[in-house]
């Protein structure tokens, strides 16, 4: 199977977004992928009350609308980091930030409501609560198909290993983990996170990543990952926008789960 990951810089600008998601699932089908994935917020990132500004019923979005529409002509998985969308949780004004996993054929195989909230203080004048202005999702969420088993993760996920483990447990080789991971701790922990999930899991790890300036004073690491499941880089991009591919193997996954009897 051959993945393609986008590494991009989404703004408050729905159309340009767009756009640019439906010129690299283009490119991305032109160059032999099976499947290609976005980072989280692909759809739109402003600030707080931009993002709810911005938000739509899921049905009504108009980046799934067109992305699905993308996935059928280009024949490809499309892997949605995350889009914001009105909330089926929450009586209040408040939004999920949720991953959808579109098939070749248009539909919407598995949808998932990222579980951790990024509620963290980064230094006095980095603060975010994401908790604020969405509602936390509940439920693990797993894709099966022609293409292996799938387990959705996003951004902050990536800090509660015991997740990984039950997708693990559940069968997955291969979990994605879509990410708008900040500068001042993209440095120092996402190579070093990701490589650790995917040693611990046996899994192929897919970390399609926002890069650079979105809005003002909203700066994003990148570094898009394809890691094994024995913890090695096989692809990186750097700090452009820009599409990674890799070709993987999910017997790989398979093989390494049996040497730590997890199979």
């Amino acid at each position: 199977m051959r993945v393609a990951l986008a590494q991009m810089t989404s703004v408050p600008n729905i159309l340009s977004n767009i756009n640019f998601i439906e010129d690299k699932i283009k490119k991305a089908k032109y160059n032999g992928a099976d499947l290609i994935l976005f980072p989280e917020n692909c759809g739109y990132m402003g600030n707080g009350n931009d993002m709810l500004s911005n938000a739509y019923k899921e049905a009504d979005h108009p980046v799934l609308i067109n992305a699905r529409k993308a996935a059928k002509t280009y024949n490809i998985d499309v892997l949605l980091g995350s889009i914001a969308v009105f909330s089926n949780n929450s009586s209040k004004n408040k939004l999920a930030n949720r991953s959808l996993y579109i098939e070749k054929t248009g539909n919407i195989l598995g949808r998932y409501d990222k579980i951790n909230m990024f509620d963290a203080n980064i230094s006095s004048k980095e603060k975010y609560n994401e908790s604020n202005r969405y509602d936390a999702g509940s439920k693990i969420v797993v894709i099966d198909n022609e293409l292996g088993k799938i387990g959705l993760t996003i951004c902050f996920d990536i800090r509660f290993p015991d997740l990984y483990t039950e997708l693990s447990n559940k069968g997955c080789n291969i979990i994605t983990i879509p990410s708008a991971f900040t500068v001042n701790t993209g440095k120092y922990h996402w190579e070093i996170l990701l490589r650790a999930r995917a040693i611990e899991t046996s899994c192929w790890i897919l970390a399609p990543a926002q890069i650079g300036e979105h809005y003002l004073k909203r700066k994003t690491w990148g570094h898009s990952m394809v890691i094994d499941p024995w913890g090695n880089i096989i692809v990186e991009a750097k700090n452009n926008q820009k599409l990674i591919y890799a070709d993987i193997d999910i017997n790989k996954s398979k093989d390494i789960k049996k040497i730590w009897g997890k199979f």
